[in-house]
C-alpha cells in the first residue's frame, strides 16, 4: 500500500492527537564539553495549528518560552564556568589582568595603532586610490599616512587589486541593505575578504627562471604559507552529529619537514586538531572564526567558540605533554579568534590558567579571551 502523503496524514488524523514529544537529555553535557546542540527549537507550523485545534497552544507557548529561557546562550555560558571537565570564562580584556599573556598584548597594541589609520593600505594601490578620490566621494578620508611606507611591503603578500576589494565592497552593501541571510554573508563577504588576505586555497604556481647550474629551489627559504577555509561542517571529534561550531578556519600548510613530524603524531592521533574534519586532518588551525548576521548571535557565536576552543586547548596539552617541551605558556601563548557580525569584524582570543579557558573582550576593539 503507498505511504500516504502529508495531508492524507493530517486528514486521517485523531482530532484530539497530540505530537509526541522527544525526552531531553538530562543535562548539557556530552564527553566532557558542553553540548550546544541542547537548544530547544520552536514548534512547527503543523504542530502550532494542531495546539490551537485543539485549545492547547496556551501551554505549548509557555512551554516553549520556558525553556528557550532555561538553555539561553547567557545560561550554557553560565554553566561553562562550572563545567567539571574543560570550565571556561567569559570576561572583558584588562592589560592589567595577570592571565594575558604578554604576545597578546603586543597584538592588542597593533590592532589599536590600526585604528589610526596609518600604513593601513599597501603603497601599490596609492595612485589608483588617488585618482578615484577625485569622483568618488567613499574615498575622502584616504590621506598620504594613510598608505604603508615603501619598506614594509612584503613580497609574498597577496596583492589585490581595487577592482576586487571594491566588487567586496558592494557586495557588503547589498547584503545589509537586503538584509541577506547568514550563508549570503558568508559567501559574497566574509570568504571573499579571507581570500583578499590570505590567497586562494590553492595558488596556481608561476613560473621562474632557474639560475644556471642551480637546482629548482635552491637557495630560496620556503616560507610559511598561512590559509583559510570555510568549514561549517568541520565537528568536535567524536561528535559528528552535532550543531555547526564555526564558520572558518585558518590554518598552516606544513613545510616538507613539518609534515614529516606531523605524520609521525598521526601514527598515534590520526588528527593532529580537536576537529575530524578531513581536509584538516594534517593541517595546524591556528584561528578560528564564526559569523552572524548584523547585530545578532552573539551570545551564540561566545558559547560555540568557546567549546571550540576549549578542545582544540585540551587536544594541544596533549601533544605538548608528549614532546620535551613541560611549559605550555611557552610554546602557545594565547589562541586568536574572530565573531564576525556584517560589517564588524571582532578579534578574539583564548589561553589557559589553571585548567580553566579564559575569553576575553577589550573595551575599544572588541575581543574576548577564553582560558581553559
Amino acid at each position: 500500500m503507498p505511504t500516504p502523503t502529508a495531508s492524507e496524514t493530517e486528514i486521517n488524523a485523531e482530532p484530539n492527537a497530540t505530537p509526541p514529544m522527544k525526552r531531553r537529555r538530562p543535562d548539557d553535557v556530552v564527553d566532557g564539553y558542553p553540548d550546544i546542540d541542547h537548544t530547544p527549537r520552536g514548534r512547527s507550523a503543523k504542530a502550532w495549528s494542531t495546539s490551537n485545534r485543539t485549545g492547547s497552544s496556551r501551554l505549548s507557548t509557555t512551554s516553549t518560552s520556558t525553556s528557550t529561557s532555561r538553555t539561553s546562550p547567557t545560561k550554557r555560558l553560565a554553566r561553562l564556568e562550572v563545567a567539571p571537565e574543560n570550565p571556561v570564562l567569559v570576561t572583558q580584556i584588562s592589560r592589567n589582568d595577570s592571565r594575558i599573556p604578554a604576545e597578546l598584548k603586543i597584538i592588542l597594541g597593533e590592532l589599536d595603532s590600526f585604528q589610526s589609520r596609518v600604513g593601513i593600505v599597501p603603497r601599490y594601490l596609492a595612485e589608483e586610490v588617488k585618482a578615484r578620490a577625485k569622483n568618488d566621494d567613499n574615498f575622502y578620508n584616504f590621506a598620504p599616512s594613510t598608505f604603508e611606507d615603501d619598506s614594509a611591503v612584503t613580497i609574498s603578500d597577496p596583492r589585490p587589486s581595487l577592482y576586487q576589494i571594491l566588487k567586496v565592497f558592494e557586495s557588503a552593501k547589498e547584503c545589509f541593505n537586503e538584509d541577506h541571510a547568514e550563508a549570503t554573508w558568508n559567501t559574497l563577504v566574509h570568504w571573499p575578504v579571507f581570500e583578499l588576505a590570505l590567497g586562494s586555497i590553492a595558488d596556481v604556481a608561476e613560473a621562474e627562471a632557474a639560475e644556471p647550474d642551480q637546482p629548482e629551489g635552491h637557495g630560496r627559504e620556503q616560507q610559511v604559507r598561512v590559509r583559510g577555509m570555510p568549514c561549517t561542517a568541520a565537528r568536535l571529534i567524536n561528535r559528528a552529529h552535532g550543531s555547526k561550531m564555526v564558520d572558518y578556519c585558518i590554518f598552516v600548510e606544513p613545510r616538507p619537514h613539518e609534515a614529516a613530524k606531523i605524520a609521525e603524531l598521526r601514527e598515534r592521533l590520526v588528527y593532529i586538531n580537536h576537529t575530524d574534519y578531513h581536509a584538516l586532518r594534517r593541517r595546524p588551525i591556528v584561528l578560528s572564526a564564526e559569523s552572524k548576521k548584523p547585530g545578532e548571535g552573539a551570545r551564540n557565536a561566545q558559547l560555540q567558540l568557546s567549546v571550540w576552543q576549549a578542545a582544540q586547548w585540551a587536544v594541544l596539552e596533549k601533544l605538548l605533554a608528549t614532546g620535551e617541551r613541560t611549559e605550555r605558556s611557552a610554546a602557545i601563548p594565547f589562541l586568536p579568534a574572530l565573531i564576525i557580525q556584517g560589517h564588524e569584524w571582532h578579534f578574539a582570543a583564548t589561553t589557559r590558567s589553571n585548567h580553566e579557558t579564559v575569553r576575553m573582550f577589550p573595551s575599544v576593539a572588541p575581543c574576548w579571551l577564553t582560558t581553559v
